[in-house]
């Protein structure tokens, strides 16, 4: 069976319809990591997972899959979504890079997408450098990831539920005997940030991510 790239995964509002857009998620991620290009990235020891999250956040937050997304919308995550939502190293950007260039080189080779070209000019060393600069700035992320970061600068292990839960109990006594940081609510936070706060759209309750690696806040 024959994938159609430009099928539709939305509904009037522009939200996901939850079971066609996991399906196409799937399928699409599953082609990629069967490609020349997603093997080239396992021969390279790479275990691909941000173009699954790409794929996620332009539908979820943007309502477009990768025939509508356009380079500032590939911006936009790359730079304001990502920075503020995935709880990850910023030393990880430019594997992040790397992934989606792979990842748009299969769009474009496969199905021939118009905007290819156009986004992989986004996806160069200029991008991983100032996504590690946005990855690494606090003022970019939102409550849950500062939270889940806050932990793995502890020391707690936050890719488990049993390392969460510890953290968040060890959290909040420091703030009923008034010791250590607080985490800022969301009306403390900048200008900017509180402007990408406002234009987001809510995400629909489901989906979790198949490769733990990576976690959203």
């Amino acid at each position: 069976m024959t994938f159609d790239i430009y099928q539709q995964v939305f509904d009037r509002d522009g939200m996901p319809l939850e079971k066609k857009a996991r399906s196409y998620q799937d399928q699409l991620i599953q082609l990629f990591e069967q490609s020349p290009e997603g093997q080239a990235l396992q021969n390279e020891g790479i275990e691909a997972g941000w173009p699954d999250m790409m794929l996620e956040f332009g539908m979820s937050y943007l309502s477009v899959t990768p025939p509508q997304m356009s380079p500032d919308q590939l911006r936009e995550i790359l730079f304001d979504i990502f920075p503020r939502k995935v709880s990850a190293s910023a030393d990880e950007a430019e594997e992040i890079i790397r992934e989606l260039q792979a990842f748009w080189q299969f769009m474009r080779r496969e199905f021939q997408l118009e905007n290819a070209a156009a986004c992989l000019k986004v996806l160069d060393d200029k991008a991983a450098r100032q996504l590690k600069k946005e990855m690494s700035d606090p003022a970019n992320f939102g409550i849950a990831k500062s939270f889940m970061m806050m932990g793995v600068e502890r020391g707690f292990d936050m890719s488990s539920e049993e390392g969460i839960n510890t953290w968040m109990a060890a959290y909040n006594t420091e703030i009923s005997a008034g010791a250590g940081p607080r985490i800022p609510l969301p009306g403390e936070r900048s200008a900017s940030a509180r402007q990408f706060h406002n234009r987001l759209k809510p995400r629909k309750a489901g989906s979790s991510r198949k490769k733990p690696r990576k976690r959203k806040s």
